[in-house]
């Protein structure tokens, strides 16, 4: 796993650069410590070990204020999941997929 200091400023940057407006009223050093609780769920609560799926998730979960990993009911199927890694992709494609169809 990526030493989570360093990494994770590096998507906090990124999450600020590539969604503007949904982080816009967070100061920086907000979005630093939502990106690193992100990043820390992820990693050491549901186990997301896959690199591409651990930025999916910190970047989506930091930007919409939590509520990915406030959602029991996806929490619950990551962390029950024989492989944590493959569940949260198909969650985050799904949810993705919704979002793309809704708009």
């Amino acid at each position: 796993m990526p030493e989570p200091e360093g990494f994770t400023q590096r998507l906090a940057k990124e999450i600020r650069r590539d969604v503007p407006k949904d982080v816009a009223h967070l100061t920086d050093v907000q979005l630093l410590e939502a990106t690193r609780t992100s990043y820390d769920f992820a990693a050491y609560e549901l186990h997301i070990t896959r690199i591409p799926t651990l930025v999916h998730w910190v970047k989506l979960d930091a930007s919409c204020d939590g509520v990915l990993r406030r959602n029991p009911a996806l929490v619950l199927k990551i962390r029950t999941a024989q492989a944590p890694s493959l569940a949260a992709e198909d969650m985050l494609s799904i949810l993705l997929a919704q979002t793309n169809w809704s708009n």
